[in-house]
């Protein structure tokens, strides 16, 4: 169902939690890495002595998507017929999200962005039908051209996208300090 003013807190804890979930295997993937080995205690200790904790500097990806669009979902998704979002509700629950709305970068192209679901709640095709729909948005809308990005550690997510037409177009580090250390890879599809 299309998004409900009641349901902002909700769609936030939904997304944070989603994006959480992540940070083990962001962990191992950096600690792959033979450099990183080697220069962890001395990035700690400067990240310690910034930020007084190292998980402020990880939950800062987090607090990121609940500042930016998420912060006001009414505005950046419900006005007008360029955007929209939605959530999936089972038994009254609200399990998934996504939303849709004219790419930045790309003029002319739509973002698919927001997509999560409860870990309880996976499993049942929640994903794809929110993917689905948002798909069916655009098309009635006359658009053509729909990307999305999402992080090398979301596997599954790689696995949703392809099933429901996505193809990966480009691999990327992400343009920040941190991300460029770790080499954190984001995929455009």
């Amino acid at each position: 169902r299309i998004y409900r003013d009641e349901d902002f807190e909700t769609v936030r804890e939904v997304y944070a939690t989603g994006f959480a979930e992540h940070l083990h295997a962001v962990y191992l993937q950096v600690l792959k890495q033979l450099w990183v080995q080697l220069t962890l205690a001395s990035i700690f200790i400067a990240l310690l002595a910034s930020s007084g904790s190292l998980l402020l500097s990880i939950l800062g990806g987090i607090q990121l998507g609940l500042n930016e669009d998420l912060q006001d979902i009414r505005k950046s998704y419900m006005q007008g017929d360029r955007s929209c979002f939605w959530v999936a509700e089972l038994q009254g629950v609200i399990g998934g999200t996504v939303g849709i709305l004219s790419a930045k970068d790309e003029p002319g192209c739509w973002e698919l962005k927001r997509i999560s679901v409860r870990k309880e709640f996976r499993g049942q095709g929640m994903a794809k039908a929110l993917c689905k729909t948002a798909l069916d948005f655009v098309i009635n809308q006359g658009v053509e051209d729909v990307v999305l990005y999402t992080s090398m550690v979301q596997t599954d997510a790689h696995q949703l996208y392809r099933s429901v037409g996505f193809r990966m177009v480009e691999t990327f580090v992400w343009p920040s300090l941190p991300a460029k250390l770790i080499n954190f890879m984001v995929l455009k599809y």
